[in-house]
């Protein structure tokens, strides 16, 4: 905030030094103006008078022949006489052909210029015309000017001048006024843009960091701490696709008001993202202040917003560090605190997360990820193993679900678990996803031809692929690539992906069924999708949850007998994952369920083991593969 004052007052410096420059170059300019129509009108009017004084002398000596020829002094006299009205006439004087004064003439007595012994250029102006008759001179007249009235004239001119330089210095000096304060209001404008975000008037990125780096110095000085908080709204792009983008501005300018009440003036609020705000505590006690700090940033987040005449929720993921704990420059603690952040976002939102240096470990370790996952992607270190399904009552293998796998060049194996949320959060899951369903679709031709009977192959769909416009295509065209019959194609859909975008899904399995590939709801009973729901969805087939079979055929014989139930009712077959014992198997068969999957009838297992389990005629569990979790794309 000093820095801003300071770099305020000396744009306001500055531009009161323009002002006074300008107001001196004006001046200058008008002082060099002057001077020069001066001398001009000053020459002006003195060829004027030098003019009229020739003219004048012309005439006087063809009047005065006749006089000088006949020696008349009286005559030429009276003719000399007449100049008296002239305008700046001082005298004349008449001259023989020798020589000799023969008559003058001057207003108030004057003499002619040889007794006056005075006569200048600035004073006065002279002309000598030659008197003649039939073309014998006879003598010559002198005439002279005065400069007086040209003086008086001048210094009329000149009080006009200064008169008129006088105003138009004064209208200079308020026009200058006037843009000096319209530049000044320009540049408060310009600086309050510059460092405000428009939709909820607190500091942008810019002045948050701004303010920050002010905190930093101040606390680096006293040697205090303070506290900085990113905070980010948890699914706020799902507000502005179902309210609109007003509603959405709506309720960021309310998060602000909730933010501002909560630091109540003991620090400074800023948005720096979209949904993603910031509060920089600049006095803290210690850790448990700062943690207090946080703890009431999401309580105050849970209560609901009123927002276009309807009630939204606007929970919040908190990223914390101090200064100088967990940072000692703006840059390292903007970055912890966003390393904060992201651990809060991945392990459930609507949460504080209080940097650790062992995030900064993880965060590293998903970049690497994300960077070699690019270059796996061409590079061959990616496979896809099946997991082979079986008919419930004969055990024979129906289908197998497609599963991502990657063999790292220098660390090995790398679990699913780990690399698909970071092929997520990165977008990679499109590429990946239609990498994996072209090879499948590719895969499952392969094997038609090794079974006693068709074998279909499950390939899952993210929920980025499922919002690409061009994904449909994109699995009419992995089918007629590799010529698989649609009906042996199954994409399986979890319910929290149906559920972002329910309009959306249904029309996109209406489509999918009309051209005869299979659709099915994987992880049934971990979503939140209502049986209203189930009922409007196209769909062929119900995947129970493993987490529903692991204390069977003890506990949770209720849940998954349940939805055996709802699916026959439906219509809809069932697959029941993670059977991992004879027990399970043998329950599942006498409550109904269609189809099985698990490690205890075979684990995933690359393209070619499973061609040759299907071409023995042996069951897939005989196989036994590496170790890996049937995690999925």
């Amino acid at each position: 905030m000093v820095n801003r004052r300071r770099r305020k007052a000396d744009r306001l410096s500055l531009t009161s030094m323009l002002g006074a420059g300008q107001l001196l170059a004006a001046v200058a300019a008008l002082v060099m103006a002057g001077v020069v129509l001066l001398v001009y009108q000053v020459l002006s009017l003195h060829n004027a008078l030098n003019s009229e004084t020739r003219v004048q002398a012309a005439i006087v000596a063809d009047n005065l022949a006749a006089p000088l020829m006949f020696r008349d002094r009286d005559a030429a006299a009276d003719t000399l006489r007449a100049l008296r009205s002239a305008p700046y006439f001082q005298w004349v004087a008449v001259y023989d052909q020798g020589g000799l004064l023969f008559a003058h003439y001057g207003v108030n007595g004057q003499l002619p210029v040889a007794e006056r012994k005075s006569l200048d250029w600035l004073h006065s102006a002279q002309e000598a015309a030659p008197i003649q008759y039939r073309g014998k001179p006879l003598g010559k007249v002198v005439l002279v000017h005065g400069t007086g009235g040209i003086r008086e004239a001048m210094a009329h001119y000149l009080g006009l001048l200064v008169l008129a330089s006088l105003g138009a210095l004064l209208l200079a000096q308020l026009l200058a006024r006037r843009t000096r304060a319209r530049v000044v209001a320009a540049e408060r404008e310009l600086d309050y843009l510059a460092h405000t975000d428009q939709v909820t008037a607190l500091p942008n990125r810019r002045a948050s960091y701004g303010l920050l780096e002010e905190a930093i110095a101040e606390r680096g000085a006293d040697g205090g701490q303070l506290a900085l908080l990113l905070i980010d709204l948890d699914n706020f792009k799902a507000v502005n696709d179902a309210a609109g983008h007003a509603a959405g501005d709506d309720l960021l300018r309310q998060v602000a008001g909730v933010l501002r009440a909560v630091v109540n003036g003991s620090g400074t609020v800023g948005r720096i993202g979209g949904d993603e705000f910031a509060i920089v505590a600049p006095s803290v006690a210690g850790r448990a202040q700062a943690r207090a700090l946080a703890d009431q940033v999401t309580a105050a987040l849970r209560s609901p917003f009123q927002v276009g005449g309807s009630e939204l929720f606007a929970t919040a993921s908190v990223g914390m560090c101090l200064f100088p704990d967990d940072g000692l420059s703006m840059g390292e603690l903007v970055s912890n605190a966003d390393t904060a952040l992201y651990h809060a976002k991945h392990t459930g939102r609507n949460r504080l997360a209080e940097f650790q240096p062992a995030m900064t470990v993880q965060t590293q370790r998903r970049a690497t990820l994300e960077r070699d996952l690019r270059r796996a992607l061409g590079s061959g270190e990616l496979a896809v193993h099946y997991q082979p399904q079986f008919d419930c009552a004969t055990e024979t293998m129906v289908g197998a679900e497609a599963l991502l796998r990657w063999h790292h060049a220098e660390h090995g194996f790398v679990s699913p678990a780990e690399f698909i949320p970071v092929a997520e959060d990165s977008g990679l899951i499109v590429a990946l996803g239609r990498w994996v369903l072209e090879r499948a679709c590719a895969d499952a031709v392969a094997w038609q031809r090794h079974g006693e009977q068709p074998v279909s192959v499950a390939v899952n769909v993210s929920a980025r692929q499922l919002r690409e416009r061009g994904f449909l295509d994109e699995v009419v065209g992995a089918l007629r690539a590799s010529g698989l019959p649609a009906a042996l194609l199954e994409l399986e859909l979890t319910e929290s992906v149906l559920m972002e975008d329910v309009e959306s899904a249904v029309q996109f399995m209406r489509d999918a069924r009309a051209l005869g590939v299979r659709l099915s709801i994987d992880d049934f009973g971990t979503g939140y999708s209502s049986l209203a729901y189930l009922q409007s969805f196209p769909i062929n087939q119900l995947k129970i949850d493993r987490s529903f079979l692991q204390s069977l055929p003890g506990e949770g014989s209720t849940i998954v007998s349940a939805v055996i139930s709802l699916a026959q009712d439906f219509q809809l077959t069932v697959v029941a994952e993670g059977v991992e014992h004879r027990q399970q198997l043998e329950w599942l068969k006498r409550a109904g369920c269609t189809y099985a999957q698990g490690y205890l009838l075979g684990k995933p297992m690359p393209v070619a083991a499973l061609l040759e389990v299907m071409a023995e005629g042996r069951k897939s569990r005989t196989y036994r593969g590496a170790a890996d979790a049937p995690h999925r794309v």
